[in-house]
């Protein structure tokens, strides 16, 4: 008999629950039963009698809620990770975003030995700290995207707008950033990831297969803390969000892009190239039409 408590461990399958209540936010509400269930689904109705009162009473005949057709519905359900693409599109065909400029890194030897050296002591006085941080904040850019919903304290469902321009900043920032990462500017090859050159460094998670320069976590983070602080610095018209706001979320990108110099992934100048790559990308996405609309729409989320 007790040799059947090892089922118990079974139970862990339960945490596959939250998959629902992610799902209700993201898609629906999902139901675990099968039409049949709606067949006969309509007993009492609340209504109101000739005198006014609330009353439980029988449908109309025939009446079951497989019959009901909601007049004229429209699709209004839009995801913000999925309707960022149409902004994402505009970005990239209105806007010459290639000729941005970066401020490469100094290629001499000493330059790139003092780096390594600054990355060797972060990783021995920071790393065991920032451990939890660097691998929460890893795989995608809704990873670091949860600490700018932190900070300002909004769901999806009370600022789907603000969600939507997160979004944006993350996949604008991918975009350009891989651009750049392989044609970093002025006959430049792609740089090499810092554990490639001092193995020493051994971070603590498998290194991304891309380049280094520019670091795609500074640019995406940025854009972030730079998109929500100009719909922070518009909301309802009122100036003056932006001055309290910009310093916490533009603090909170450095944070990211440093836990990344932590782990040993990027140079300081990586992170340095992402900085400015996401300020011209902010300057950009400002002449679009889409983006300036949904940022209106954005501003009205917040209260006065």
């Amino acid at each position: 008999m007790s040799g059947n408590m090892g089922d118990m461990g079974d139970m862990g399958d339960m945490g596959d629950m939250g998959d629902i209540g992610m799902a209700a936010m993201t898609a629906g509400a999902v139901f675990p039963l099968t039409v049949n269930y709606w067949d006969s689904a309509i007993e009492k109705l609340w209504k109101k009698d000739p005198a006014g009162k609330w009353v439980m009473a029988d449908p109309p005949a025939g009446a079951v809620v497989t019959s009901i057709r909601v007049p004229g519905a429209v699709w209004t359900g839009w995801d913000g990770r999925w309707h960022a693409w149409l902004i994402l599109a505009q970005f990239a065909s209105t806007t010459n975003w290639q000729t941005f400029e970066l401020p490469l890194w100094d290629d001499s030897p000493g330059a790139i030995d003092g780096e390594i050296e600054r990355l060797l002591q972060m990783a021995k006085g920071e790393r065991g700290a920032r451990l939890g941080e660097i691998i929460s904040q890893n795989a995608r850019y809704e990873d670091f995207m949860g600490c700018f919903v932190g900070l300002l304290r909004i769901t999806r469902g009370s600022h789907p707008k603000m969600f939507q321009i997160l979004h944006i900043a993350g996949i604008v920032g991918i975009l350009t950033s891989m651009y750049f990462k392989q044609n970093p500017g002025k006959g430049r090859p792609p740089r090499a990831r810092p554990t490639q050159l001092c193995p020493a460094l051994t971070p603590p998670i498998p290194v991304p297969g891309h380049p280094a320069f520019p670091s795609g976590h500074a640019t995406q983070s940025m854009l972030m803390a730079l998109c929500a602080g100009h719909v922070m610095e518009q909301r309802n018209g009122v100036q003056g969000g932006g001055p309290v706001w910009n310093p916490i979320l533009q603090s909170m990108s450095q944070r990211i892009a440093r836990n990344r110099e932590i782990a040993g992934f990027h140079f300081p100048t990586d992170s340095i190239g992402g900085f400015h790559l996401a300020r011209q990308c902010f300057e950009k996405l400002k002449t679009c039409t889409l983006f300036n609309e949904l940022v209106a729409e954005a501003v009205k989320e917040w209260p006065a």
